[in-house]
């Protein structure tokens, strides 16, 4: 499937690559290309459990198989003061023994139906995930709920996860781009719950089966959950499974309060994080963005294409075809429900890293001043269009999309709207998101590298502020 991905997305940008330079035309006999489909919304059948659990409903027929996803709000932005990244140390545990079942029960009941199942922690929530073909889809019902509802952390798994998740953190603190994942959420967010990127070992020390059981208990409540069912099913047993599996699911405690809006973007910042010896620095810069639910987020959506995320963007042609500085940038826009993130990363040598910055920021202003032209908005357009409609193709992810957007507060309509959106997204609309969003005088910059060679050149731009993550 990745590879899949990867070879359409170069298709998919074709008509923007002449970014890269003055590649040879296509031939002229090529018939143009047609007009993107919006991917229709499924009928969605909506109900309310009396517990306030939302079902939906999405019937989607021609395979026999059925997918499922819980979305619980609250995830690792809600992690306790003192305990931040439990939440990854909870989903680790949560399917490693669940009401009287064992991991290896759970592990073989779903391999006698088709099926697997996965829990996962994010910022906003928890995801449940499940699949199985679709004459398993009660037992699959029942071991989701089970798992979701009445996870069991049998001590000695949980001593293991906690191993696991040491070991993980010992190798993840020896790389370059964990530590300046670390510095850069701490220097972008301050106090905000989203500066969190992983469990410490604080965390991990304190946490126990008595920790998890508590933690569990008041994250996961109906009124704050939503249950997508999608593929081959019938309809009328799969409302009775849902009510049979978790109508008695009750909440506890007090809800989960909301979160505060993602901060603001501040002044230029730029932190250092030495790593002697170091022969290349990581070099990330970036800012808050718009929610999802946020009227601009098409048009920041679309602008952050043409700036960093595609292969053929403005900055990866600069930086690594064009100077050769870096083998492989990359740009991202993540989103929030309190807020999104805007975020480009690049591995340089320790030489070039002044030379790096002074091309990010050059990108990021031409951004703000100068308009896309025609073939750049349509390949950026038609980019990220194509990839929607190829990962959603999938009913599994058509689920996914649908409790992702519901946890970012959209509608299920979204679903359908997201082609038109970004297809009605002017020039004008990407030349005010970057002078809203891009201006390299409002961004972020953490560098990791050898301070003795990079901190002289960082410091053309001011102040530079050594950090340790």
């Amino acid at each position: 499937m990745k590879k899949t991905l990867a070879l359409l997305a170069v298709l998919l940008i074709s008509p923007f690559a002449a970014l890269a330079g003055d590649p040879p035309p296509l031939p002229k006999e090529l018939p143009p290309y047609g007009a993107d489909r919006p991917l229709p919304v499924p009928a969605i059948e909506k109900s309310t459990l009396p517990n306030g659990l939302l079902l939906w409903l999405v019937p989607r027929g021609g395979f026999p198989k059925v997918s499922m996803t819980l979305a619980v709000r609250g995830g690792r932005a809600s992690d306790p003061e003192g305990l931040a990244g439990i939440s990854d140390l909870l989903s680790a545990t949560m399917k490693e023994g669940a009401g009287k079942r064992s991991a290896r029960q759970i592990a073989e009941e779903l391999q006698a139906i088709g099926g697997e199942l996965s829990v996962s922690a994010g910022a906003d929530a928890f995801y449940v995930g499940g699949s199985s073909l679709s004459a398993g889809a009660p037992r699959l019902f029942e071991l989701l709920a089970s798992v979701a509802l009445a996870p069991a952390f049998p001590a000695d798994e949980v001593e293991l996860a906690k191993e696991n998740a040491l070991q993980e953190l010992d190798v993840a603190e020896s790389t370059p781009d964990f530590l300046a994942s670390k510095a850069f959420a701490e220097a972008v967010y301050g106090a905000h719950p989203y500066r969190t990127v992983s469990a410490d070992r604080g965390t991990i020390g304190k946490t126990t089966p008595e920790l998890l059981r508590k933690e569990h208990a008041r994250r996961f409540r109906p009124d704050a959950a939503l249950l997508v069912v999608a593929g081959d099913f019938d309809a009328a047993a799969a409302r009775a499974a849902v009510a049979k599996a978790f109508g008695g699911w009750k909440a506890a405690g007090e809800p989960l309060p909301p979160l505060p809006p993602s901060p603001p973007a501040r002044p230029r910042e730029i932190r250092l994080v030495d790593r002697p010896g170091s022969v290349q620095s990581t070099v990330v810069v970036g800012r808050p963005g718009p929610a999802a639910s946020d009227p601009d987020w098409y048009d920041v959506l679309v602008a952050n294409t043409l700036y960093s995320e595609a292969f053929s963007s403005r900055l990866v042609t600069n930086i690594r075809e064009q100077k050769g500085y870096t083998y492989s940038p990359s740009g991202s826009f993540t989103s929030r429900r309190a807020g999104g993130l805007l975020e480009v990363q690049a591995d340089v040598r320790s030489a070039v890293t002044a030379a790096t910055l002074l091309e990010v920021f050059y990108e990021l202003d031409r951004l703000a001043a100068t308009k896309p032209t025609d073939e750049e908005l349509a390949g950026a357009k038609r980019y990220q269009a194509g990839l929607y409609l190829l990962r959603n193709q999938v009913q599994g992810a058509v689920a996914i999309t649908l409790a992702r957007d519901w946890v970012n507060g959209l509608p299920p309509e979204a679903l359908g709207e997201f082609v038109p959106k970004v297809n009605a997204v002017t020039a004008d609309g990407v030349k005010a998101a970057g002078r809203k969003y891009f201006l390299s005088s409002t961004q972020t910059v953490v560098v990791v590298g050898d301070a003795r060679e990079v901190k002289p050149q960082l410091e053309l731009w001011g102040a530079v502020k050594d950090v340790k993550p």
